[in-house]
C-alpha cells in the first residue's frame, strides 16, 4: 500500500524531480500524494499488480513518473518488466526506484544481509518461491535500462557495508558475486533514470 512506504522515499523522489526540472510543482505532487494516502486519487495513481503485468494496467505512453519501493528485486524477469515499461512511459519520463538488494529472511537480513549470494544459481533456485529476491546487481539494472532506452542512469547507494565488513564475507560468496563490478557492499540502492 502507498501508506506503507517510508515518507523519506517520497521526499527524496520529489527533491530528485525538482533537481531534474525546477519547473515541477513539488507542492502539487505533495498534495496529490496526500490525496492518494486518503484514497481520493486525482492525478497520482497507485496500482498493485500481483502478476506484475503492467501492460494490462496502463495505457501506452501514459506514464510520466515511475517510482517504486522494494519492488524491482522481486520481479522474476527484470528485462521483461523494463520492456513493458518502455511501452508505457512517455519520452522524458523519470524513474526513481528503491531496490533492496539484501536477503529478506527476517533474522538473517540483519546478521548476514548478503546471505542470498552465498549459493550457486542452481542451489538458490531449488528453494525458489514467488517473490523471492532475484539477486540482480546494480550494474545489471543499469545495463537493462540502457538497452531499453533509458538515459542519465544513476545508481545511488542507500545502505552499504564498510570495506572491512565486505572483506570479511567476500570469499564466502558464490564465485559469480565476488567480482568488484557486483558492488556487494551495496545493500540497497536508488535507481534514477530518464526515458529517451
Amino acid at each position: 500500500m502507498v501508506s506503507d512506504v517510508n515518507p523519506e522515499f517520497y521526499t527524496y523522489f520529489f527533491e530528485y524531480l525538482y533537481k531534474m526540472d525546477n519547473t515541477i510543482n513539488i507542492n502539487f505532487l505533495r498534495s496529490q500524494l496526500k490525496k492518494t494516502l486518503n484514497n481520493k486519487n486525482e492525478k497520482l495513481n497507485y496500482i498493485v499488480s500481483k502478476d506484475f503485468n503492467l501492460i494490462y494496467k496502463f495505457k501506452k505512453k501514459s506514464i510520466d513518473f515511475v517510482f517504486s519501493q522494494a519492488a524491482f528485486e522481486h520481479f522474476e524477469d527484470i528485462d521483461k518488466t523494463i520492456k513493458q515499461l518502455k511501452k508505457l512511459v512517455k519520452p522524458g519520463a523519470i524513474m526513481v526506484s528503491l531496490v533492496d538488494l539484501k536477503t529478506h529472511s527476517r533474522w538473517i537480513k540483519d546478521k548476514d544481509p548478503n546471505n542470498i549470494y552465498r549459493y550457486s544459481k542452481r542451489f538458490y533456485n531449488l528453494f525458489h518461491f514467488s517473490g523471492a529476491p532475484n539477486r540482480v546487481r546494480p550494474y545489471q539494472y543499469k545495463d537493462i535500462l540502457l538497452k531499453n532506452g533509458w538515459k542519465d542512469i544513476q545508481i545511488i547507494p542507500k545502505k552499504t557495508l564498510s570495506r572491512e565488513q565486505l572483506s570479511k564475507i567476500i570469499f564466502s560468496l558464490d564465485n559469480n558475486y565476488r567480482n568488484v563490478r557486483n558492488q556487494m557492499e551495496y545493500l540497497s540502492i536508488f535507481i534514477c533514470a530518464t526515458k529517451e
